[in-house]
């Protein structure tokens, strides 16, 4: 009898044990159909046929490196500014204007890197009308 207590108290200490390791999360959120979205993004070292080749976040210094956005809710004229953020924090930007009747659009930037580039970690930072939107990382590394 005493073993069989022994047991049930093992057993109830077990199952209470695994009922507080379970996984928790969320319902989900559904972002508003009507807001302005990238819904991919890519860094690359090339477009080609206006879409993203040589998917990577390294590169070399005397790359070209390419940003690749594909965005939605789009429609009218838009502003998307491109803040490259290089390792010391010195910012090169780039803005450019935009219409889309259809709401969809691709696009691209890129930054013509030189052998004076400093090797680190780079950040490209998006802005659609003066909005932060979202920031890719990359690398730039020495050829030697």
């Amino acid at each position: 009898m005493r073993n069989f207590i022994v047991l049930i108290c093992l057993l109830m200490g077990l199952i209470l044990g695994c009922s507080s390791t379970e996984g928790q999360g969320s319902g989900g959120i559904e972002p508003g159909s009507s807001s302005p979205d990238i819904i991919e993004g890519f860094m690359c070292g090339g477009v080609y046929n206006d879409l993203p080749v040589g998917i990577d976040n390294d590169f070399f210094v005397d790359d070209i490196v390419y940003i690749w956005l594909s965005w939605v809710n789009v429609t009218g004229s838009h502003e998307i500014k491109i803040l490259w953020i290089d390792p010391n924090e010195k910012i090169i930007e780039v803005l450019r204007t935009f219409e889309s009747k259809t709401g969809k659009l691709a696009n691209y930037f890129w930054l013509d890197t030189t052998s004076a580039a400093p090797v680190g970690k780079w950040v490209a930072e998006v802005y659609l009308d003066g909005d932060f939107v979202r920031s890719y990382a990359f690398w730039l590394n020495s050829r030697n």
